[in-house]
């Protein structure tokens, strides 16, 4: 299998990328395509985005990508990645019946309320990983039926992205355990549907893909438009985290990764093995399975680099990027004043309150608009410090996290934040595409091929004793302000 390549689909937040990747998980060159798209917000916390339209973005990604792809070199397989938790309804035809009702939609919080009430919620979060929370698929299908009875009943399967795009690609119906266990209804002992909380939504097994499903070829359609993928075999789409965590060398037991994408992450993994019984997750984490034998533990931020991005915007500081950087690197460590809670869409870990909102108190007529920015990112970091302190429970001896995403790459002050915060080195991979690449990684192993990786480092970042004590007298006001605000 020498000189073949797979094709590697990431279906992000805020934009679709696909390219190639050789058989050591690099990058063909030239044959990356991207476009850009935005979720549609909506009155009353509604975040939506258009299936079909998102299906087109793939689909030109596709063209151009396989226009570009050398002719000697075969496509053994495509590998889709898909951000987590965004519900798809599709009917009987195999169309979109409703909008993906994307992971910043917060309308369903009364139904979460009332399912939690009903089943317990804490024996949920330890039986499937995941809180009762609207960010996930139980209350997201109660909102649907109770709110949108024309759309609900015209739904013959649930479903992410990635797995409609599968489906209109190939006929085939499938989705990974990295996909489901971000569902909210993958039980994480057996690895299959939650059959309780189905009861609790009215749905069966059916109405969900088959987990792990066989590869796929695609539909004559297809297949003569893209003849250079006649034979490939198209895999279980995958969830965005297993392929991050992949992509920076981290989803070994006990590495830890940052994301700072349009959202944030922090993730631990560590060995589960099918048929032993779940180990506990710390208080306000989540625990989600990579495959029958890993899981990742972690935290995820709604706001993480949108946050930074409306931030920049609003103040229009009108700074340079690299002289932004500078000053935010120069600027003494929380000197400002401020505190601020970073929740534009809602507070998911460590609290998980759909209804908490953005906040900065301490504003003076002396206060410069690059001090509510330095503000904000550090805001940021101490909600990564309260997920680190979650994890070291289950992991004490953390010597240090990768970080990834387009922010970190983009700024060694945010970096040099998280570090001073975090009080660990920071360790930012210089891989542009790490979900990307993290899919065809995983894509090349299902083929039998264990590719030699190499994972070039950007910078590390140390972290500074000076800023410390600063930092844990600003990360108190900051759950002080937290809880004065929203009481847990």
């Amino acid at each position: 299998m020498s000189g073949s390549a797979v094709l590697s689909i990431d279906i992000g937040s805020s934009s679709v990328r696909a390219g190639l990747y050789d058989e050591r998980a690099e990058p063909v060159p030239g044959t990356t395509s991207h476009r850009t798209h935005r979720f549609t917000a909506l009155d009353g916390g509604g975040s939506e985005a258009d299936a079909d339209g998102l299906l087109d973005l793939v689909t030109s990604c596709m063209d151009e990508t396989l226009a570009a792809s050398p002719p000697d070199i075969p496509i053994k397989a495509v590998s889709i990645c898909t951000f987590l938790h965004g519900l798809l309804g599709v009917d009987q035809e195999g169309r979109a019946a409703t909008p993906v009702l994307t992971w910043a939609d917060s309308r369903s919080q009364p139904q979460a309320d009332r399912l939690a009430s009903r089943l317990g919620p804490e024996a949920v979060r330890q039986r499937t990983g995941c809180p009762l929370h609207p960010v996930y698929y139980p209350s997201k299908i109660q909102w649907l039926r109770e709110t949108r009875p024309d759309l609900h009943r015209r739904v013959q399967w649930w479903c992410s992205i990635g797995e409609y795009c599968l489906r209109r690609f190939t006929g085939a119906r499938s989705c990974s355990i990295s996909l489901a266990a971000g569902t909210g209804l993958l039980d994480r002992s057996s690895c299959a549907w939650d059959p309780a909380l189905l009861a609790a939504i009215g749905a069966g097994v059916a109405s969900f893909s088959p987990l792990a499903g066989a590869p796929a070829r695609l539909v004559p359609r297809f297949a003569s438009r893209w003849p250079a993928l006649g034979s490939a075999a198209w895999l279980s789409p995958l969830g965005d985290n297993v392929c991050s965590s992949a992509g920076c060398g981290c989803d070994a037991p006990g590495r830890a990764a940052l994301m700072i994408g349009t959202t944030g992450a922090l993730r631990l993994a560590r060995e589960a093995p099918l048929g032993q019984a779940p180990k506990p997750i710390p208080a306000g984490l989540w625990a989600y399975r990579m495959d029958q034998a890993r899981e990742l533990v972690g935290g995820v931020l709604g706001d993480g680099g949108s946050l930074f991005e409306w931030l920049s915007t609003s103040l229009h500081t009108g700074t340079p990027r690299d002289q932004m950087d500078a000053e935010l690197l120069a600027a003494p460590p929380a000197a400002h004043g401020l505190t601020v809670l970073p929740f534009l869409t809602g507070e998911r870990s460590t609290g998980w309150n759909p209804k908490a909102r953005g906040a900065v108190i301490g504003i003076g007529p002396g206060t410069r608009p690059m001090e509510i920015l330095q503000a904000g990112l550090e805001a940021v970091a101490y909600r990564f410090a309260a997920i680190l302190d979650r994890l070291r429970t289950i992991q004490p001896d953390i010597p240090h996290v990768t970080g990834t995403g387009g922010a970190l790459r983009a700024s060694a002050a945010w970096g040099q934040i998280l570090s001073d915060v975090l009080e660990l080195p920071l360790v930012v991979s210089d891989a542009a595409e790490a979900s990307s690449r993290g899919a065809a990684i995983l894509a090349l192993r299902s083929l039998g091929i264990q590719p030699e990786l190499t994972f070039p480092v950007l910078r590390t970042l140390t972290p500074r004793a000076s800023a410390a004590a600063a930092h844990r007298a600003a990360m108190q006001e900051q759950e002080r302000l937290l809880a004065a605000i929203y009481p847990r």
